[in-house]
């Protein structure tokens, strides 16, 4: 006990900045910004053998909380925060350890999960709108009658576009309607406008795995997608806390520069990239050409009039979906140019076209694709879709005869 209170008197006392994070003997843990409680935690829990392992009910007690410090050569330092739980299996224990960074460059608190040196296994597993680890977790409420915080999130296709919405952050509030299509989740007050104090929740690692789940009892919980079959040993997912004090246009940018940084990424492709730097002419949905040709001509005879009748000094062309083959589920099956649509061909178009830069669209492989003849593809025949595996070989082909 005498090492948890000394725990909780650095957090308190040598606070990095607006940002902190309080834990308490059981492993409970808040997120303040100043002195106001903006998340409470509820539960680190883990599903394996078909079951569910839960510090809620101690069927994964926490054994100890311990302290470390360290640095990212990406972020800088970090005071590490381990919260150590026993997970037993077959009389085999397994040190589960959920991770609590707080960075000294004052931007957020990070959570990493470590799930132990065993494999998790489970032959039902859960659907992908939930997890199968959860850590963390957050209560999904109005804190007492001053909290007038609110949140947007992003969810569905179009990165995230066609399912944004937002809301009260309260008790009745529906924030994720599917863990499998959900994205980051903003909060921030509504007193404000928007303009002051912000957080973004999103994973932090593992992106392709690592998902978030809202329950019957309106906790939002972060951890591996339910579906997973199987986890590795020593496998570690994060998520990300992150914290601004300028609003939240100011604050998204933030967090993209903080991803950025971790990952060693920068805007060099983007700021050098024609579609984003020059005037495009687009046959996407909402364009004239979508699906639309002039009367009685087909699509390379409109393509070759816009080019040389429309007086704009546009750098590139884009030809959508209806340029390329389609299979089942109206995926991709064969990404060439279809004779009805260019009779002479795509290089041929691209001459007559003087030779101008083209974005050419592509969307999910589909079940069916030619390309599974030659390449390694995962197949989903719930959803008739297509996904190449393996090394770059296919990637590189597929563009290599394009350019050709």
């Amino acid at each position: 006990m005498h090492v948890l209170v000394l725990l909780l008197l650095i957090v308190e006392c040598w606070s990095w900045g607006n940002i902190n994070v309080v834990i308490d003997d059981k492993g409970g843990y808040n997120i303040t910004i100043g002195r106001r409680v903006w998340l409470r935690s509820f539960r680190t829990a883990i599903y394996v053998d078909n079951k569910w392992y839960s510090s809620d009910d101690n069927t994964l007690p926490l054994t100890d909380i311990s302290y470390t410090s360290g640095f990212d050569p990406n972020l800088g330092d970090y005071r590490d925060f381990q919260l150590n739980y026993d997970l037993v299996r077959d009389g085999i224990h397994t040190k589960i350890v959920g991770h609590i960074r707080d960075w000294y460059r004052a931007f957020g608190i990070s959570f990493h999960l470590d799930t132990g040196d065993r494999p998790l296994t489970n032959t039902v597993p859960l659907d992908m709108d939930h997890v199968c680890t959860v850590f963390p977790s957050f209560h999904i409420e109005q804190i007492d009658q001053n909290d007038q915080r609110g949140y947007f999130t992003f969810e569905g296709g179009m990165s995230g576009n066609d399912g944004k919405h937002a809301g009260w952050w309260n008790s009745s509030s529906k924030v994720i309607q599917s863990g499998m299509q959900s994205g980051p989740v903003v909060l921030f007050n509504l007193t404000e406008q928007g303009e002051g104090d912000m957080l973004v929740l999103s994973p932090f690692s593992q992106f392709m795995a690592t998902s978030l789940s809202q329950t019957k009892s309106n906790i939002l919980e972060f951890g591996v997608m339910g579906s997973m079959l199987s986890i590795p040993a020593n496998y570690i997912h994060s998520m990300m806390v992150f914290y601004a004090l300028n609003g939240i246009n100011e604050g998204i940018r933030e967090w993209g520069q903080i991803m950025q940084s971790e990952y060693t990424r920068t805007n060099q492709h983007r700021l050098s990239d024609v579609t984003i730097n020059y005037l495009g002419y687009y046959t996407d949905n909402g364009g004239y050409y979508y699906y639309n040709t002039e009367k009685e001509i087909n699509y390379e005879e409109t393509m070759v009039n816009v080019r040389h009748q429309i007086s704009l000094p546009f750098r590139y062309m884009q030809f959508d979906s209806w340029w390329y083959y389609k299979g089942m589920g109206n995926g991709v099956s064969q990404w060439t140019a279809r004779p009805d649509i260019f009779p002479d061909g795509l290089q041929a178009v691209h001459r007559r076209l003087e030779n101008i830069s083209l974005a050419a669209h592509n969307r999910y492989w589909a079940y069916d694709t030619v390309y599974k003849q030659n390449y390694s593809f995962v197949l989903d025949e719930s959803n008739n879709k297509a996904l190449p595996i393996g090394n770059d070989l296919f990637w590189i082909d597929l563009f290599t005869q394009a350019h050709d």
